[in-house]
């Protein structure tokens, strides 16, 4: 017979693997958080990224058929901070170290792996990291792992915004957490949006269109000049909003030896390191920064080198 599944032993099999705290809840959309999202997209504040107009990400029974379950991990990823530098190139936390997507996929198929074996049955998940049409931030929130910030991010009650989520939906059900506390806890704490450099954030809201990590690492379009002339110095990707964050100054740095600058190609590049990485471009490959490509980094590079880039006044 089926045996059931505790949560204690999804807890103890997340950790093992190296994750830094686990939520499960239902496999269902609050409403609320449906129709602002969909209000987001009818106000074209995904600018050119045409996949997040599938409604499925509203509806994970869609996705994965009989679910009842989420499951929701999350990596902790804070690396140390770096200062701007005008003839170099500042890379965004996440994508120092490996590409999360990857980790992520190994830990949960061992999960699912080991899930099957524990109950006798297969095909009972499915894995999502930020590659399947989802809302995990609402499913983090609804599991009580933490709230929506003003700069949209999930705030985790213990790590702040530097995290990263992945999940499972399962036909399984397994005991949760549905969280009815739905109101945002930054109180009028306005720091990301006043550090925002393109006023691309607005309470709780992302216009993409007008965000530096939207434009370095999503856009396939020339960099509009409005928003490349506001770019600090970051090659790929921003950390603005979260280097801002107050609940981000009491967690430390992540110890995962995946997300280490070790592991990847570093904090930050110069034109000459390009260059050198443009003969062997397999120093990219299972990282972040793949997507770019050497040639995206190298033009976005030259644009930084040709303007005289806005060091913050605390970083003179």
């Amino acid at each position: 017979m089926p045996k059931d599944l505790l949560p204690e032993e999804i807890f103890q099999q997340a950790f093992a693997l190296g994750y830094d705290d686990v939520g499960i809840t239902t496999a269902t959309i609050p409403e609320e958080d449906v129709e602002a999202y969909r209000r987001w997209i009818l106000e074209n504040h995904h600018g050119e990224l045409g996949y997040m107009e599938n409604d499925m990400r509203c509806h994970p029974e869609q996705l994965f058929p009989g679910a009842k379950t989420a499951i929701i991990f999350v990596s902790h990823y804070k690396q140390e901070k770096q200062n701007f530098d005008p003839q170099k190139g500042v890379i965004a936390s996440y994508a120092r170290g490996r590409d999360y997507h990857n980790v992520h996929r190994k830990r949960l198929k061992k999960i699912i792996h080991w899930m099957e074996e524990r109950t006798g049955q297969i095909n009972i998940a499915r894995g999502f990291s930020d590659s399947a049409p989802i809302m995990e931030r609402a499913l983090a929130v609804q599991a009580g792992l933490g709230w929506f910030g003003k700069n949209t991010l999930l705030i985790h009650r213990k790590f702040g915004t530097f995290t990263l989520l992945s999940g499972l939906l399962t036909t399984l059900e397994i005991p949760g957490k549905v969280t009815k506390e739905r109101m945002p806890r930054c109180g009028s704490c306005t720091r990301c949006l006043d550090a925002c450099p393109t006023q691309a954030l607005s309470p709780f809201k992302l216009d993409a269109t007008k965000c530096l990590s939207y434009h370095l690492i999503e856009s396939k379009k020339e960099i509009p000049k409005d928003i490349g002339e506001k770019n600090p110095g970051y090659i790929f990707g921003c950390d603005i909003c979260q280097d801002v964050c107050p609940h981000n100054v009491r967690p430390p740095q992540s110890q995962a030896p995946d997300f280490s600058p070790s592991r990847g190609i570093g904090s930050i590049l110069d034109l000459s390191q390009l260059e050198e990485i443009e003969n062997h471009p397999e120093e990219l490959f299972g990282t972040p920064l793949q997507r770019r490509g050497v040639q995206g980094l190298k033009h976005t590079m030259k644009k930084i080198l040709e303007k005289d880039v806005m060091i913050p006044e605390n970083e003179k």
